[in-house]
């Protein structure tokens, strides 16, 4: 009877002694670097192309945001306004620098790639992966980015045909305000 109360004492003792181990008074293990960004991403894509874009970044987890996109228009015949499911989880060894990869979703409009003079614009459902790496300034509110970006899908009578991916697929480089 002593021998199986003693047993049960100490398995009673053990698991409540595991279970005190595993509560942690140590902070969250992650915590997003910033609330909400706005900001311009420079892209430069194979043969000149160059486009400059407003972007528009929330969080709504402490590792993941939504990320929105709009090319502005310049001397280019396409317009993209996207909208980015962003994973961003912290590293261990910095709290600036910060890697992200996504997926994104949006609408290209764009001018025949056949018969580029008959002035006729088409529009394009488009889907994209992203991944890059972010810096957050330590003293100023801002974030820096520099990204990789190319097409998942696209669709389409007249969709631009990426035989050429490096015509459609981008680098860019960002800079963000951060609000807090």
């Amino acid at each position: 009877m002593i021998r199986k109360t003693l047993l049960t004492l100490f398995g009673a003792c053990t698991i409540l002694a595991t279970q005190a181990q595993d509560m942690s008074d140590a902070k969250p293990q992650a915590s997003a670097p910033y609330k909400a960004a706005v900001g311009l991403r420079y892209t430069v894509a194979g043969s000149g192309y160059t486009d400059l874009g407003i972007t528009a970044k929330y969080f709504v987890t402490e590792q993941s945001a939504l990320e929105a996109y709009v090319m502005i228009p310049s001397n280019s015949s396409d317009f993209l306004a996207s909208l980015s499911y962003v994973w961003q989880p912290k590293l261990s060894f910095s709290e600036r620098f910060r890697p992200y990869a996504g997926v994104g979703v949006g609408v290209l409009r764009h001018t025949s790639i056949r018969y580029p003079m008959d002035g006729k614009t088409y529009t394009s459902p488009v889907a994209f992966g992203t991944v890059g790496v972010e810096y957050q300034f330590k003293k100023l509110p801002l974030a820096l980015s520099v990204d990789y970006r190319t097409p998942l899908f696209t669709t389409g009578v007249n969709a631009p045909h990426y035989n050429n991916r490096s015509q459609i697929s981008n680098i860019g480089v960002g800079l963000k305000y951060t609000f807090r």
